[in-house]
């Protein structure tokens, strides 16, 4: 290695280090208010909280595949017009932020608590929104300590928050939603101080700029979570009820690692997208963070296996008998899952999205077969077993398709990338032989 890679490898060293750091801490985050939400609401409360995450989740999710995503592989604007970006993140958020005020509206008639709890995150999400985006503008610009800062603070500020509403006795599912999104509201006003010195313009300018991977991303988006719906509705069609409950548990059990390998796709994607890399700086960046990533899904994995049951009925109540023969399939998923994630991110640094989106569209027939497939064998754990050897299958596609990819020219991806960095060139790119 020259010496003036040295710097270069220890820098993202230490960035690295520093993701790891806060992913562990949004992860915990994650996990700790569904824990204070199943302790701290009645079982109703607590059913339409559940409600309201998955609205937020797919909120977030829309989000990010139309700005968050799209801005790792052009860290350029991330570091000199963040502005803009900023100002389309905020009008994606105030108007999917619409859409969730009219099912407030529709939620009524049936129940006070849920629209209330809708209102709550309506008014909150373009915040949110922004909270998100800071993070991985962090992660764009090789700033990863600004994504840290805003996830502590969201932190300090929620559990100070949930501590009041102990010693008030507010022990109400509306007030525990201003507990959890209002602070994070509140957090993500440091990322307008964190780009103070860039004008903030407030318009969709960016994102039209940037349309032709932000609609490849959300369709990604789509089909993944679109599957994860129709599981879940298979699951309870099929096994019932319990069962879901079951496969409910573990997921919240898998979820920090869910945090952390998200993180790790994106922190690769911004390594790779700054480089002018070739093929074999391509590939010993994907072994590296794929080492990595299923070291951490390995610990996971273990601390499944031998958690205790005591515990598990601690933090899952019930729900941990059905939950407990989940562990081992739940476990060989998040490690098949952390394989995945050196080839997406190195596929994304070097923008072959159309490569990605054809990948996602075939996973997500391959997993929606073989659980519906394994919980009509064997309820819950059938399931789960299916989709372990869905994510084994799906791992062995990304790193053929990888393999294949980066065994072409590098002089090629960087003509392309040269290319597509041009203003003229920004709508209407046709990446599919990237």
């Amino acid at each position: 290695m020259s010496q003036s890679e040295e710097p270069s490898t220890g820098s993202a060293g230490r960035r690295l280090s520093v993701i790891t750091v806060d992913q562990v801490i949004s992860g915990a985050s994650n996990l700790l208010i569904a824990v204070l939400a199943a302790r701290f609401l009645g079982v109703e409360s607590f059913g339409l909280f559940g409600i309201i995450f998955m609205v937020y989740v797919t909120a977030q999710g829309l989000a990010r595949a139309m700005v968050c995503e799209p801005v790792l592989v052009h860290p350029e604007e991330a570091e000199h017009r963040p502005g803009q970006v900023i100002g389309s993140a905020v009008v994606v958020g105030s108007l999917i932020a619409l859409v969730v005020l009219a099912s407030a509206l529709v939620a009524h008639p049936f129940s006070t608590d849920l629209r209330n709890g809708l209102l709550v995150l309506a008014v909150s999400l373009p915040l949110l929104v922004l909270h998100d985006l800071g993070r991985y503008l962090g992660f764009a610009t090789h700033v990863p300590s600004r994504s840290l800062v805003l996830d502590v603070v969201w932190l300090v500020l929620l559990v100070a928050a949930i501590a009041a509403l102990f010693v008030l006795d507010l022990q109400t599912l509306t007030w525990f939603m201003v507990a959890w999104a209002g602070t994070g509201a509140v957090a993500a006003l440091l990322v307008l101080w964190q780009h103070r010195t860039h004008r903030i313009t407030p318009d969709l300018s960016w994102l039209r700029a940037r349309w032709s991977f932000s609609w490849r991303y959300l369709l990604s988006f789509v089909a993944t979570y679109g599957a994860s719906l129709a599981t879940t509705v298979a699951i309870a069609g099929v096994a019932g009820a319990r069962a879901l409950g079951g496969v409910r548990g573990a997921l919240l059990l898998v979820r920090p690692f869910m945090t952390f390998q998200t993180a790790s796709v994106a922190a690769g994607i911004a390594e790779i997208a700054h480089l002018d890399a070739g093929r074999d700086v391509l590939r010993r960046h994907a072994r590296r963070t794929t080492v990595l990533t299923t070291l951490v899904a390995g610990l996971n994995l273990l601390v499944l296996l031998l958690l205790p049951g005591w515990l598990g009925r601690a933090v899952l109540g019930e729900t941990w008998e059905v939950t407990e023969p989940l562990m081992l399939p739940a476990g060989l998923q998040i490690v098949f899952l952390a394989l995945v994630t050196g080839p997406r991110s190195g596929l994304l640094g070097v923008r072959a999205i159309q490569k990605t989106v054809v990948i996602d569209v075939v996973s997500t027939v391959i997993l929606l077969v073989l659980t519906v497939a394994g919980a009509a064998l064997d309820g819950a754990v059938g399931a789960f077993w299916g989709v372990a050897i869905g994510q084994g299958v799906i791992a062995a596609i990304w790193w053929s398709v990888f393999w294949r990819h980066t065994g072409r020219s590098s002089r090629g991806w960087r003509a392309r990338r040269d290319r597509d960095l041009a203003p003229a060139a920004t709508v209407g790119v046709d990446d599919s032989d990237l």
